[in-house]
């Protein structure tokens, strides 16, 4: 079972998790209106390093203001909010889960604008002694990534992600630990919820970025240290 944080940081304060939780009426819990990212939060001996933290919060803020979701907390407030909730955990590794969303219970998807919008920041315990050289299985997926004219895929809106969950699901009901997902046109673009690179010889190959592949933030670590590396990257 997934070790959630007791406490989270939620529209400026740090308050026990399930007071930060929507209202069962909530539009965003009913349509999936939500926008949330993810980041690590790597504890190293005495402090915590965070993986391209304002990377993924102005990613996270400006996908937000996309759905209509704008909040007042600038970047450096959510980063500071980040810490203070750390202060609150156990010294490990952890998932950092920022998700804004309209809590209110509302239901309809008209007048949508000028709603309050919510901020929760919430942290996973992660463990960072797994295998790292373990191999994974994943199965060509008969779910087709959905297209960015339906929904824009450059930003995580929690909607979206019933795509990835059911690309997951059907792969371990067949014994596989992932799915991998194509296009309406047939071109490879991304596992459930990762971006996908390929070994052809002395070549690290990935889809390149276009509508239905998402720009990951690892992605551009991957090839940067790719490229430092002498390794010749194709997109």
């Amino acid at each position: 079972m997934t070790q959630t944080s007791a406490h989270c940081w939620y529209n400026g304060q740090i308050v026990e998790r399930e007071k930060a939780a929507p209202s069962v009426a909530s539009a965003s819990f009913h349509l999936g209106t939500g926008v949330f990212d993810g980041m690590m939060a790597y504890w190293n001996r005495d402090h915590y390093y965070m993986h391209r933290a304002e990377e993924h919060l102005v990613r996270f803020r400006d996908g937000a203001a996309c759905m209509g979701l704008t909040f007042p907390w600038s970047v450096e407030q959510l980063l500071a909010g980040i810490m203070e909730l750390l202060k609150h955990e156990p010294k490990r590794t952890q998932y950092i889960r920022p998700i804004a969303f309209r809590g209110a219970p509302e239901l309809w998807i008209t007048g949508s604008e000028g709603r309050p919008a919510d901020v929760s920041i919430f942290t996973v315990r992660t463990d960072q002694h797994r295998d790292l050289d373990a191999a994974i299985s994943c199965e060509l997926s008969s779910v087709e990534r959905i297209s960015s004219r339906s929904i824009p895929r450059q930003i995580k809106v929690s909607g979206v992600y019933v795509n990835s969950f059911l690309a997951r699901r059907m792969a371990e009901k067949s014994g596989a630990d992932d799915g991998l997902m194509f296009d309406r046109d047939g071109h490879l673009t991304e596992a459930s919820a990762a971006n996908v690179f390929l070994i052809s010889g002395d070549r690290l190959i990935t889809p390149r970025i276009k509508a239905d592949v998402f720009p990951g933030i690892t992605r551009e670590v991957v090839m940067e240290i790719a490229r430092d590396k002498g390794i010749n990257v194709q997109e």
